[in-house]
């Protein structure tokens, strides 16, 4: 029998996957000429320090770092260790001067080779994050990386949109059998 954990954790890892996948399918429909597009630019239009030049590539550079250097930190981190703002300016350079996309795919590929490695220990264990000093455990961290880059896949979906192309259906899942 599965551990509570190792249920939830099992639906995390594929609705994870399954929302990082996803996200490609808003790049793959971006016309090239708006990744670093602006259609609005303003001092509301911003996300902290790390965002400040809002655009699709911007956005998808930001969840994909932020990513890869929180579940690396969760796996390895003391219990109730801070977490640091997940900043890494060599890596998000790279993405950025690169192909972003598929550099992007080669850290998720990492993420989930790692995630793979998570126990109950590694998943129970609380940390607190530098953001606001919240106390999370790392399962409940994990749902809010899910929850980041749902956020944040939102704010590309509009820009596509502004784009005038037709976003893809949400719940256009592939394969069609979910957590």
């Amino acid at each position: 029998m599965l551990t509570t954990f190792a249920e939830e954790f099992r639906r995390f890892n594929i609705l994870f996957d399954r929302l990082v996948n996803e996200t490609n399918l808003w790049i793959a429909r971006t016309p090239p000429d708006r990744l670093e597009w602006l259609p609005v630019d303003n001092g509301n239009v911003r996300f902290g320090d790390r965002v400040s030049h809002v655009t699709i590539k911007s956005l998808y550079i930001h969840m994909a770092v932020a990513e890869h250097l929180s579940i690396r930190r969760l796996r390895d981190c003391a219990p109730g260790e801070l977490l640091p703002l997940p900043r890494d300016p060599e890596l998000t350079s790279r993405l950025a001067n690169g192909d972003f996309l598929a550099e992007g795919m080669q850290l998720h590929v990492e993420n989930m080779r790692s995630l793979r490695s998570f126990d109950d220990a590694v998943l129970g264990k609380t940390v607190r994050f530098a953001g606001d000093q919240t106390t999370w455990s790392v399962l409940g961290f994990l749902w809010g990386l899910f929850g980041h880059r749902a956020y944040h896949l939102g704010n590309i979906d509009i820009y596509v949109r502004q784009a005038d192309t037709p976003a893809p259906d949400f719940y256009s899942f592939n394969p069609k059998q979910m957590a």
